[in-house]
């Protein structure tokens, strides 16, 4: 079994993901320890990147901002499938 090994559980969302630096992705699934989107852009296995979240809230819009790590990189039908291990993360309003 492929998730015996998680540490969090995993919720699948669709969410949009805006990467730091150019270009975007969809999440597929996250967890408290990390993530996994497909996107267009060429990523690579030991990368460090950056991201942000908007999300709807009761309070408001609020962006979450991470960094993470690239474990894992899937090429499927021209994109990318990346798995991420979060590193730091923050909720700010937004602006």
């Amino acid at each position: 079994m492929k998730d015996a090994h998680r540490i969090e559980p995993r919720e699948q969302v669709t969410l949009s993901l805006q990467l730091i630096g150019g270009g975007n992705g969809v999440t597929r699934d996250i967890s408290a320890s990390g993530l996994y989107f497909e996107t267009d852009s060429e990523q690579q296995v030991g990368n460090l990147i950056d991201f942000e979240i908007e999300l709807d809230t009761p309070g408001g819009p609020m962006k979450f901002k991470a960094q993470g790590q690239i474990v894992r990189v899937e090429q499927q039908d021209g994109r990318a499938g990346v798995g991420v291990k979060l590193l730091a993360s923050r909720l700010v309003p937004v602006e």
